[in-house]
């Protein structure tokens, strides 16, 4: 069942009510652990992972290597989070069924990233060629106008309802992405309103930027205020309005997750959060180091295997681009 689907074509006067919208979220986590949505799941136990999905993940790999050197060459700090973070403290790695990667940043180091990542590109005639990027503001349009975007290629058709407002970066044959996500911090004397309001406020911004009845930075100044977000430091930070429209507060503590130090992922190391203990009890709960009864994938292993005319082309694609990147990589300016 599509939970966001459902949801956006509830009457506006509910979905934009931030009571009903919690508790669609907290009804939505809760079905989600019912037998009837793990008849698609299987146990870890079970999971065998395929050399296809292994391809993925290293391929994934050097694109966050990539990411890590400019980030390092541009001073910005960005740090690994939601999945990735666990795979790392709980795997030394990826998690074995997962095939994207996720890191965050501060607003500036985001904006920065943003002005500066494209350039790096640019530098690899073949890098631009292959990579798709995608930063959706007013009315869907992407941000990048001479660039492929991440929702550049055949079988898209039914995605336009998932698409998404925060920073992509793709390989388009083979499929492959890395999401960036931004934070903002919290005025502390509106952290009551801010729990309050969030949800509601964001998933309204999201819609009404989306369907072309607000402009984005007008309507990001004034959400944010509203909310009580600042680019001054504070105490406490959250997912930003132009994250993942329905995801509930995370409010965390600025100095249990910064300066950031590095971590472990697979053979190299990148940055993560000072207190991954306490992060990951943020995001997951307690129970984070046990592995879940159910898994579910996202399913690009199938996806990718149909862009290919047989499995010898696709294997012979991935061995080219992930070497490829390797090489950029290994010796990289």
């Amino acid at each position: 069942m599509d939970f966001e689907r459902l949801y956006s074509n509830l009457p506006s006067f509910i979905k934009y009510n931030n009571t009903i919208l919690n508790s669609f979220l907290n009804i939505a986590k809760k079905l989600q652990k019912l037998d009837y949505f793990k008849s698609h799941q299987i146990s870890p136990s079970e999971f065998k992972r395929s050399s296809t999905l292994r391809d993925i993940q290293l391929f994934t790999l050097e694109l966050l290597r990539f990411i890590d050197k400019v980030c390092k060459k541009h001073d910005i700090d960005y740090w690994i989070t939601g999945g990735t973070l666990l795979g790392a403290v709980r795997h030394g790695g990826f998690i074995p069924w997962d095939d994207d990667v996720d890191i965050t940043f501060m607003r500036k180091d985001y904006e920065k990233f943003i002005d500066v990542f494209p350039k790096e590109i640019s530098r690899f005639k073949y890098f631009k060629q292959e990579c798709g990027l995608s930063l959706l503001r007013d009315n869907h349009e992407n941000y990048f106008n001479d660039f492929n975007s991440v929702y550049d290629f055949e079988g898209n058709d039914d995605l336009d309802f998932a698409k998404f407002m925060f920073f992509q970066i793709g390989w388009l044959k083979p499929y492959i992405k890395i999401d960036c996500f931004p934070e903002d911090y919290i005025e502390e004397d509106k952290l009551n309103h801010f729990e309050k309001n969030y949800c509601s406020t964001k998933y309204k911004f999201n819609q009404e930027v989306k369907n072309g009845k607000k402009q984005f930075n007008n309507e990001m100044d004034i959400q944010k205020g509203y909310l009580g977000f600042t680019s001054n430091k504070t105490k406490y930070f959250n997912d930003g309005l132009d994250s993942l429209q329905l995801y509930p507060v995370s409010i965390r503590e600025t100095e249990k997750t910064f300066p950031l130090v590095r971590i472990k992922f697979e053979k190299y190391d990148f940055k993560c959060p000072k207190d991954n203990d306490y992060y990951l009890n943020i995001l997951f709960g307690p129970n984070y180091m046990q592995l879940p009864e159910h898994i579910e994938t996202h399913d690009f292993t199938d996806f990718i295997k149909k862009q290919f005319n047989s499995k010898e082309e696709m294997d012979k694609k991935f061995k080219k681009d992930i070497e490829y990147l390797r090489q950029i990589n290994n010796n990289f300016e």
